[in-house]
């Protein structure tokens, strides 16, 4: 089920929250799938959610990466000239949350694709493998948005 314009549970305080920036660029997506791997199985939750978590995960970096993001440059970039993604992964009331925030200022949503189109199917993806999924607008720092998705966890997350 998506969540419009909501945000996620707040974060609760425990220790069972990682943020990650990475450029937009297309080494992106497998760096987080990475990152999210790792802080899953230290946290001993990868079992429960883990799959579907990068799956998703995976899209909504896409979806922020064809928003914000560059090719591959044939000439390295100043840093300063790249677009940042950050990805927060935590756990807060028994939810597994994965959020992304990138400067795109458009409303997410579900477009409507032919059998044989290439894209367009993340938040499709999102909404058949998460609990629930939503965005909500930043304005600071910078503007953009922040989509998330969350599973509910059965048993209590592990240091």
């Amino acid at each position: 089920m998506a969540t419009l314009g909501a945000r996620p549970p707040l974060h609760d305080g425990r220790d069972f929250r990682e943020l990650v920036g990475v450029a937009a660029l297309p080494t992106a997506i497998p760096l987080v799938r990475s990152f999210a791997r790792a802080k899953l199985s230290a946290w001993g939750v990868e079992a429960d959610h883990g799959w579907e978590c990068q799956q998703v995960l995976s899209e909504l970096v896409t979806n922020a990466f064809d928003i914000t993001g560059e090719p591959l440059p044939g000439e390295l970039l100043a840093l300063d000239e790249l677009a940042i993604i950050l990805v927060q992964l935590r756990i807060s009331a028994q939810r597994l949350i994965v959020e992304v925030r990138d400067s795109g200022d458009g409303r997410p949503q579900i477009p409507d694709t032919g059998v044989n189109d290439e894209g367009g199917r993340g938040l499709r993806l999102a909404t058949m493998l998460a609990g629930t999924w939503g965005w909500y607008p930043v304005a600071a720092p910078k503007p953009g948005k922040v989509v998330w998705a969350s599973w509910a966890l059965d048993r209590e997350a592990t240091s």
